[in-house]
């Protein structure tokens, strides 16, 4: 079983819901079957999380290697790229293409996106797109206005985005997957998340720890340095970006905070494994897992159509597992 920090949050939210994005979606399977039809729908997001991604995106693609090899990134150059992306995908997603026999994420290429409230018939506002794209402008704008961030990842000696860092632990194996990873010759690497919230109050301090500890743990990728073995994860630099108020919160770890991040794996991974049951993913019964008791956590779940033809989804249970 593999977990990761969303993951746990997630299970923890609706266990339903993470049986069926975890455990069950599939698309490995044949186009008719149920696990084929939840992985599609496993795709589907809200308009804001859309929006983060495509800013996620567009950093990876253009802004992160144009630091790495010293350019200078105009925003006009930036700022009509991402334009180009947001309608390509809002089209995508628009026609809910999706669903288009044959179509995968590899053969949309940069245009996939998937929406709810196209998906569920909820309809999709001008006044919604047009503050998506207002978020996604202001994102990039304000992160090239980022001076000191930038400066300290022009003096790294390579940039890695997205690269997924797994490592095993208390029998399952835990997958982090940082925004950007930066490694220097003679520093510790630095780990940068980027958000893309409108309040940006929560606290990432757990999600940050554990990355710094899957980057220490897992197995390191053949372009990672030799000298990634010198530091601990309370060596590890983590900075948390947000990108609409230009805020950083830089995190320093101790020892207590890591121990608490192994606890909270171990925690979790126990719960999920009594859940899960033994079972391989083909036999799993979502409704053998309990559903949130909060009706608000159903309101964009991707799930929610295939949940709720089964009226026991319709009371909540308790989740006792010991």
């Amino acid at each position: 079983m593999i977990i990761s920090i969303n993951g746990i949050r997630q299970f923890r939210r609706c266990a339903r819901q993470w049986s069926y994005d975890t455990l069950i979606a599939s698309a490995h399977v044949k186009p008719d079957s149920p696990r084929r039809e939840v992985h599609l729908l496993s795709q589907v997001q809200s308009v804001a999380a859309w929006r983060g991604n495509l800013v996620d995106q567009i950093i990876t693609r253009r802004v992160l290697p144009a630091i790495e090899k010293g350019w200078h990134v105009k925003p006009c150059n930036l700022l009509a790229y991402a334009r180009t992306m947001f309608h390509d995908q809002l089209v995508f997603a628009r026609q809910n293409r999706m669903r288009e026999p044959g179509m995968t994420k590899e053969k949309a290429a940069d245009s996939f996106a998937a929406l709810a409230s196209v998906e569920y018939g909820l309809g999709l506002s001008e006044d919604e797109v047009e503050q998506a794209w207002t978020d996604v402008e202001k994102a990039l704008t304000n992160l090239l206005e980022m001076q000191e961030l930038l400066a300290l990842m022009q003096k790294a000696d390579k940039l890695i985005a997205q690269r997924p860092l797994t490592f095993p632990h208390f029998q399952v194996n835990f997958r982090a997957v940082p925004d950007v990873i930066a490694f220097f010759t003679d520093e510790p690497p630095l780990i940068v998340d980027w958000k893309v919230h409108f309040k940006g109050t929560h606290d990432y301090r757990l999600q940050l720890a554990a990355y710094a500890l899957a980057l220490i743990r897992c197995n390191p990728h053949s372009d990672f340095p030799c000298s990634l073995s010198r530091w601990s994860p309370t060596d590890i630099r983590l900075i948390e970006a947000q990108l609409l108020t230009q805020q950083q919160r830089e995190y320093k770890l101790s020892d207590d905070d890591i121990a608490e991040v192994d606890d909270y794996i171990a925690d979790a991974a126990i719960e999920m494994m009594l859940a899960a049951d033994g079972k391989s993913n083909g036999d799993i019964d979502p409704f053998d897992f309990p559903v949130t008791a909060n009706p608000e956590n159903c309101r964009w779940c991707p799930f929610r159509r295939i949940c709720t033809e089964d009226v026991k989804c319709q009371k909540p249970v308790q989740m006792t597992f010991l």
